[in-house]
């Protein structure tokens, strides 16, 4: 008798052992991965919580073509910019209040958005009228490398993607191709929509 009771603790315990792998194998397998994967996801949730969001040239630039803003200031639909369109482009997007006129917080606000601080604003306003028209925006913006500068094939017109990456290398402030949320909500929003 005392075999039969040895051999059925043997069973019993084998069963038991048998049960509690299968149990361990079921709940750990596809699900351990799962759970780290969800693990992962939180975590990256949390960094972009905790660090914002951050945008790219390539990010930059596909936010800035769905504006098609480019196309409205291409008066001649030949998709680039000569000089007179790109110098009209930046007034009409620096003219924050509409009234086809710059004064001088909007420009020296402006200026200083799009790396031009070093602009002095009584050299611009040529009338002294205490605003500039669009000749007298046009004359500054000549006097200035600012188109040049972002001409990078040297065709003296402006595409598109030299626009976009004009503007992403002006607001980059800290040069680390990479804009932050301070560095694009802060300029994009207000000269390009939201």
């Amino acid at each position: 008798m005392k075999t039969r009771e040895i051999k059925l603790f043997k069973y019993i315990g084998n069963g038991l052992c048998f049960t509690l792998l299968a149990g361990l194998v079921a709940c750990g397998g596809e699900n351990t991965t799962l759970d780290t994967t969800d693990a992962a996801a939180v975590e990256t949730e949390v960094e972009d919580e905790a660090m914002g969001t951050t945008y790219d040239n390539e990010n930059f630039n596909s936010n800035f073509t769905s504006t098609q803003r480019f196309g409205g200031w291409d008066a001649n639909d030949d998709n680039m910019l000569d000089e007179n369109e790109f110098n009209d482009s930046f007034f009409s997007t620096w003219d924050e209040n509409d009234d086809n006129m710059l004064d001088e917080n909007e420009w020296r606000t402006s200026a200083n958005n799009f790396g031009m601080e070093n602009q002095n604003w009584q050299d611009w306003d040529t009338n002294r009228d205490n605003n500039l028209d669009q000749n007298e925006f046009r004359t500054g913006m000549g006097k200035s490398n600012f188109r040049t500068e972002w001409d990078r094939n040297q065709d003296n017109m402006i595409d598109e993607r030299e626009y976009s990456d004009g503007i992403f290398g002006q607001w980059d402030a800290n040069n680390d191709n990479m804009l932050d949320d301070n560095e694009y909500n802060e300029n994009y929003t207000r000269y390009y929509g939201s």
